[in-house]
């Protein structure tokens, strides 16, 4: 699927194009092959020249029916897809779909595409540094990738050479009792993790176990811990208690764009620990080494809810119910109460269903709590369902769960490994608790709007985090994070489903998404903007949703620590200062 640098072939050479845009294969500027290969050696042969992940289901060089059988029994596996150079586990475009056939296509309609075309598989800080250098002196495009885990193709790039850090790792250490002070006085006095290299969350759960401690850690456990997940906010099951995962770090180690490594912290380099708490990873440097916070284990108390109907006759029921739920979040959140939930109508029937389905299901968890607490806090919720929705055709039941540990529940939960390997039309917004609760009237007549239509069902994803009613100080860290998530209740991730991974043979997917629901998000919740790292990489507003207030500041930091634009990535601090040209090559704007 991917093999180290050896010989190759030269790419044909075509004239430069102006001296303003990177360099791509194809022009005289490219590399030769000897460079290429003395760099090889410097770097303790770790170069790659990669290959789609699908090449070998494709009928020419690169072909293995027992390889491809492989691939395909793996490819919606997070884990499969980071281990490879160019395994990404939302391939949007991607120029060599896997595809399986009895008569494989030709290779000639497998490409690397919009994908790097060489990756360093980096074990160490001089791998990285010794990159960084040769993209600048070729004036080459550099790309970041951990795991893979991004909507927004940030860790792609035509022509470009990504820095890939799966295989930096280590080792992390558990502090039980650390007090952490500097130049203003006691920052932190607690337990810690120090995280040495590119770990995914799941390789930490199980260590944070046995510590006995809670790690503000991604829901999902296939992101890197140190990586775009934290860099750009970080939602996790516990951020109504402690916060994004940005507010949990306490120092860093970064290599910038000029090679030099530095440490960042409140004290030294303020401006980067800032920025990189926050503002969006692939674009400040290559952090290569965090501290974050950890908490004691505490009992975990959960209400599962689940909101069915079928039929379309049904339906305004359901979204009765559905309105009466997003209205109950801010009094919910005032409780305690935060937890994932996921739901969707007018889908299309299938196996023994003969109706089109409509359901809502999320896990409300509580921290350190009794049972009998939990249940007379939900009651108000719970009964009003129960009242409303009878003879309606909408059944609504209510399981409870109670956790002695916090790593109990989350081993209990469904939805930590996600399926990857394809993609949708995704967006999303941070609704306060006035779009919620303020004018039921108005929400219940977006949510027509948010559930879509027969044939065409919208995919919801709600992270009930509760954070603008919850501590104040978690949101005075002076991280980077977009303010808005301290200034809402709920992010609603809402997705078209997509035929294959082309956008030019999903348009309508998307006009829908652009043209109807985000509209309607925004006139509910018009100031919050949303989460960078699960939104639409087409939002012409993207500055202002993705960073808020932040822009500005996180653009000077930007200027000072890449100035010449060494990390690129699309939608990034920075990024508004290039664009792609009809050749893919990245050129000055």
């Amino acid at each position: 699927m991917y093999h180290y640098l050896g010989v190759f072939t030269l790419l044909a050479v075509v004239p430069t194009v102006a001296s303003y845009c990177k360099c791509v294969p194809g022009q005289e500027c490219w590399p030769s092959e000897d460079q290429w290969a003395r760099f090889n050696y410097s770097i303790n042969s770790q170069l790659i020249a990669t290959n789609p992940v699908a090449s070998p289901c494709y009928r020419g060089t690169l072909s293995d029916n027992k390889t491809c059988d492989m691939i395909a029994r793996s490819w919606s596996s997070a884990d499969f897809q980071s281990s490879q150079p160019i395994g990404y586990a939302y391939p949007l475009n991607n120029s060599c779909p896997l595809v399986i056939s009895t008569s494989p296509l030709p290779e000639s309609q497998c490409t690397v595409g919009g994908f790097p075309t060489f990756a360093v598989n980096v074990t160490s800080e001089d791998h990285i540094v010794d990159t960084i250098q040769f993209a600048k002196l070729n004036n080459i495009r550099a790309v970041l990738k951990s795991t893979g885990h991004d909507f927004l193709q940030r860790s792609t790039g035509h022509g470009s050479i990504s820095i890939w850090l799966r295989h930096l790792r280590q080792g992390f250490t558990f502090n039980n009792h650390k007090v952490i002070q500097d130049c203003f006085g006691t920052v932190w006095n607690g337990s810690t993790l120090t995280i040495r290299g590119s770990y995914a969350w799941s390789d930490l759960y199980e260590a944070a176990a046995q510590n006995d401690v809670i790690l503000v850690g991604g829901n999902n456990e296939g992101p890197s811990s140190t990586g775009g997940w934290v860099q750009g906010g970080g939602h996790s099951p516990v951020t109504r208690y402690y916060g994004l995962g940005a507010n949990q770090v306490l120092s860093a180690r970064v290599i910038l764009a000029s090679g030099e490594i530095v440490q960042a912290n409140r004290c030294t380099n303020s401006d980067l620990f800032y920025a990189i708490r926050g503002g969006g990873g692939g674009t400040f440097g290559v952090v290569t080494e965090m501290t974050v916070k950890t908490y004691p284990s505490r009992n975990v108390t959960v209400a599962k809810l689940t909101i069915e109907s079928q039929g379309e006759d049904t339906i305004a029921g359901f979204l009765d119910a559905v309105t009466e739920v997003y209205a109950s979040y801010p009094r919910l959140s005032l409780k305690g109460f935060a937890g994932y939930g996921y739901w969707s109508a007018h889908v299309t029937p299938s196996g023994n269903v003969t109706k089109p389905a409509h359901s809502f299901q999320q896990s409300f968890i509580m921290l350190g709590v009794s049972l009998q607490h939990a249940q007379e806090s939900f009651s108000s919720l719970s009964n009003s369902l129960a009242r409303n929705q009878s003879n309606r055709g909408v059944q609504v039941s209510i399981s409870w769960h109670t956790y002695y540990k916090y790593a109990s529940y989350y081993k209990s939960k469904d939805d930590t490994v996600a399926r990857v390997g394809s993609v949708s039309a995704l967006s999303s917004r941070l609704l306060d608790a006035e779009a919620l609760s303020q004018n039921i009237t108005k929400l219940r007549r977006a949510m027509d709007v948010m559930a879509g239509s027969p044939g065409k069902p919208v995919y919801h994803t709600i992270v009930h985090h509760g954070m603008e009613l919850s501590e104040k100080s978690l949101g005075r860290d002076g991280s980077g994070v977009q303010p808005g998530w301290y200034r809402s209740v709920i992010l609603d991730i809402f997705e078209r489903a997509m035929n294959g991974t082309q956008v030019s043979q999903n348009l309508d997917a998307f006009a829908h998404l652009r043209q109807v629901l985000t509209p309607t998000y925004r006139e509910l919740s018009p100031k919050t903007g949303t989460y960078m790292n699960e939104a639409d990489w087409g939002d012409l507003n993207w500055q202002e949703d993705f960073f808020g207030s932040q822009w500005k500041n996180l653009s000077t930091v930007k200027a000072k620590y890449d100035p010449n634009g060494v990390f690129y990535c699309e939608t990034c601090v920075g990024s508004d200062e290039w664009h792609i040209n009809n050749g893919g090559a990245l050129c000055q704007v």
